[in-house]
């Protein structure tokens, strides 16, 4: 008898130790005194298509430039040489102001028909064909490809298209000067202002008016009225 009661409990014993343990609620603590894990949402899985699209595209973002702004995209393109010579022609104007002054500082020749500014002189006639000539070229093709592409108001690219024809006319004032060497200080009757350089200072001045109401005008600026 004593002997069947154990095998009872052996066979009760081992059939708890078979079953398995009660589930727990999540996020509640165990009767062992631990808390269930709480639970994690799952990400959906990513296709292979998303992992080569997306570095696509952020490297796209990454390299694509921005967009011009719409009033740089309006403006005729001018280039970097035209800028240079009409930098050069400034300089060239700079240069007769103040090499007239300083050559009236030396003694003069009274001689007649005697070029006291024979060196200025030499200067203008080298840089009217290197500086001043190609200027006034350059300015008439960028005149032209503006016209076409329609990116100016008609009155505005009418403006435009007279500069290079303006400056012509100015070039050849400063070819009968030049040929006077007219260096001598002149004063404007029409503002009032002083041209250290004579009238070839003077006409030198109007080049440069010239070529920076030219850059206005392409860029769509409206320009000002200048006294003859």
């Amino acid at each position: 008898m004593h002997t069947a009661c154990v095998y009872v409990l052996l066979a009760a014993t081992v059939s708890l130790g078979l079953q398995a343990p009660p589930r727990t609620p999540l996020g509640t603590r165990s009767p062992f005194g631990l808390r269930s894990p709480s639970p994690v949402a799952a990400s959906p899985p990513l296709a292979r298509r998303g992992v080569l699209v997306l570095p696509a595209l952020s490297v796209l973002a990454a390299t694509t430039p921005p967009p011009p702004p719409a009033s740089a995209a309006a403006a005729p393109v001018v280039s970097e040489e035209l800028r240079l010579l009409i930098v050069k022609a400034k300089a060239l104007k700079g240069g007769v102001r103040a090499g007239a002054a300083s050559r009236r500082k030396l003694p003069l020749d009274p001689t007649p028909g005697v070029n006291n500014y024979a060196s200025l002189t030499d200067r203008v006639r080298r840089e009217q064909a290197s500086v001043l000539l190609p200027l006034q070229a350059a300015m008439a093709a960028a005149a032209a490809a503006a016209g076409g592409s329609g990116r100016l108001p008609d009155d505005m690219q009418k403006q435009l298209a007279q500069q290079p024809e303006l400056l012509k006319g100015h070039l050849s004032e400063l070819d009968y000067y030049l040929a006077k060497a007219n260096f001598a200080e002149y004063v404007s009757k029409t503002t009032g202002e002083t041209y250290p350089g004579g009238k070839v200072e003077r006409e030198l001045e109007e080049v440069c008016d010239t070529a920076d109401d030219f850059l206005a005008l392409a860029a769509g600026r409206a320009v000002p009225v200048r006294p003859d």
